[in-house]
């Protein structure tokens, strides 16, 4: 049998029919061929009966179930023969029945039009199976009306009606049997593969979100040693400065007291608190003279000083110098003053200069240590909720904070932001790792020398931002791979493959967004765009001045 099976698999296959399609086939030609066998069986025992009319009917089912066949296998037009057999499996049993003499003298043979809406089932065509059941309705409802139309008797005898009675009714519910227990059977496979497919899917997801936690942990630790080399600097300039704080402010105090001491008359007081407000009023003026002029100013009131045997006359004239006096404000003032008092008072106002720097380097210090904090707070989202408006400018803003210490070497970053640009709602922790991965990924591939460009702009329902580099691009035959996961073209040790990867995810899954990338030799551009929700508020960014746009970090 199996070189028969063999030849028929092949009636009417296509190249392109994948195996459930070939099965569904075969089981039809398969189901048509025994049906035409049967058929052959009862038209022969209705002829032998007598029943000549009758015993014709199926046999001429089988010659036109046998050339439909034949022409499926010319012209290899399916459709054409399963249309036909069903016509003819649905005919058939009416035809007989009503040449017999109805339902009981045809041995309840109608019960073979059933087949037609099986067959379809099994063919995969549950839509038209619908169609031939209520085609079977039709045949069953007009065989009662055309009854009382019918003979009353054949030529069958009594016994050999009910034994077909019975094999009818018991062939076709047994087929029927077959078909429900087919498909309960492919129901229960199929719920188990759903189950499995679920269990796959929860798997694929613990283990993704291990895998962007690896990232996340990965991309913290590449910029652990920049943030701490942030906050080091800042802190070892506080430090430095307190220290040397303590030492000025004890010699402030020794030279106010012996100020003190002078009994100054109240010129001399006014004297004094003026030269006091002059140096407090420029050291909080930023504008100071070119270097050779200040440097030939120093030199004027070295010399002055000297002449006048003050002690280490170098230390003072750079202060007075900074302070916006010459040789001339300074006779002015030796005028008042004796010469050991005009030596306190320069050291005096020496100490006041030199705290109040002290000072102001102290504070932009702590400040600095302060917006790192804050950055970096603003940029983990840990005090916010998963879920919230977010404007896109600052979560950049805060990236490149963080990434400040590698953008030092020797690369440029250009804004051009939207002043207009729409808030979102989204995840910004998560955002934050996107714009940390390509970021990061640019300036490795720019070896720390270049320039990237961040734009943003709004396009009708979506917010894009645009990151580009001034890098050596990516080849064109693994750009369509820089998405897959693990996959990297860093050396071992120094990329996980992920980063991307998670990116996309986050970008595309997450936030139901766009990302591509273009590139070439000298720039690659990585566009992502995000949805708007409508009912967000605008962002207020009236605090990002204008002169933010192509600002150098």
């Amino acid at each position: 049998m199996h070189p028969a099976f063999s030849s028929l698999s092949k009636f009417g296959v296509l190249p392109d029919d994948d195996d459930e399609t070939r099965l569904q086939k075969l089981i039809l030609i398969i189901t048509s061929l025994s049906i035409s066998i049967a058929a052959i069986i009862w038209g022969l025992i209705y002829i032998w009966f007598g029943e000549v009319q009758a015993g014709l009917i199926p046999l001429f089912y089988a010659g036109l179930s046998m050339l439909s066949l034949l022409v499926l296998k010319i012209s290899k037009i399916f459709r054409l023969y399963r249309f036909s057999q069903m016509v003819l499996i649905l005919l058939l049993p009416f035809l007989v029945i009503f040449a017999l003499g109805g339902f009981i003298n045809g041995s309840g043979v109608i019960l073979w039009s059933l087949l037609a809406p099986v067959g379809a089932l099994l063919s995969g065509q549950k839509r038209e199976a619908r169609y031939w059941f209520f085609g079977f309705l039709a045949l069953v409802f007009l065989s009662g009306i055309l009854q009382p139309f019918m003979r009353e008797q054949n030529n069958l005898p009594g016994e050999v009606i009910n034994l077909f009675f019975i094999l009818n009714i018991g062939t076709v519910s047994f087929i029927t049997f077959l078909v429900l227990n087919y498909f309960v059977k492919q129901k229960n496979e199929v719920i188990a593969i759903v189950r499995k497919n679920r269990e796959l899917e929860v798997s694929q997801l613990q283990q993704e979100v291990m895998l962007r936690q690896s990232e996340k942990l990965a991309t913290l630790g590449r910029l652990s040693a920049g943030i701490a080399h942030e906050l080091n600097n800042p802190a070892t300039a506080g430090l430095r400065g307190a220290k040397q704080l303590q030492e000025i402010i004890s010699d402030m105090e020794k030279y106010l007291f012996r100020i003190g001491q002078m009994d100054l008359s109240d010129r001399q007081l006014e004297i004094f608190k003026a030269m006091r407000d002059q140096i407090d009023l420029r050291s909080r003026d930023s504008a100071q003279p070119d270097p050779l002029t200040l440097s030939d100013l120093e030199n004027d009131l070295e010399a002055w000083l000297e002449n006048k045997n003050i002690d280490d006359p170098w230390k003072y004239s750079s202060m007075l110098a900074k302070s916006g006096f010459n040789s001339s404000d300074l006779s002015d003032m030796a005028k008042n003053f004796s010469g050991k008092s005009l030596s306190d008072l320069i050291a005096a106002l020496w100490t006041i200069h030199l705290s109040q720097n002290l000072l102001d380097e102290i504070s932009q210090g702590t400040g600095r240590i302060t917006e790192i904090v804050k950055s970096l707070k603003s940029y983990s989202y840990q005090d916010e909720a998963p879920l919230q408006s977010l404007d896109i400018h600052e979560g950049l803003n805060n990236t490149l904070i963080m990434l400040r210490s590698q953008l030092k070497k020797g690369i440029t970053v250009q804004r051009e932001y939207d002043q207009n640009l729409p808030r979102i709602q989204g995840y910004g922790n998560e955002l934050s790792q996107v714009w940390t991965n390509i970021i990061d990924n640019a300036i490795t591939a720019m070896n720390g020398q270049g320039k990237i460009t961040i734009k943003t702009f709004s396009d009708k329902e979506w917010v894009v931002i645009r990151i580009s580099d001034t890098g050596q691009g990516i080849p064109e035959e693994i750009q369509a791979r820089i998405f897959d996961p693990f996959f990297t073209t860093k050396p071992p040790g120094e990329g996980t493959g992920l980063g991307l990867n998670i990116s996309r995810n986050i970008i595309v899954q997450r936030h139901g967004g766009k990302i591509k990338v273009e590139s070439h030799p000298g720039e690659t551009c990585f566009e992502i765009k995000l949805p708007i929700k409508n009912d967000i508020p605008k962002a207020d960014q009236s605090e990002l001045l204008s002169s933010e746009n192509n600002e150098n970090i």
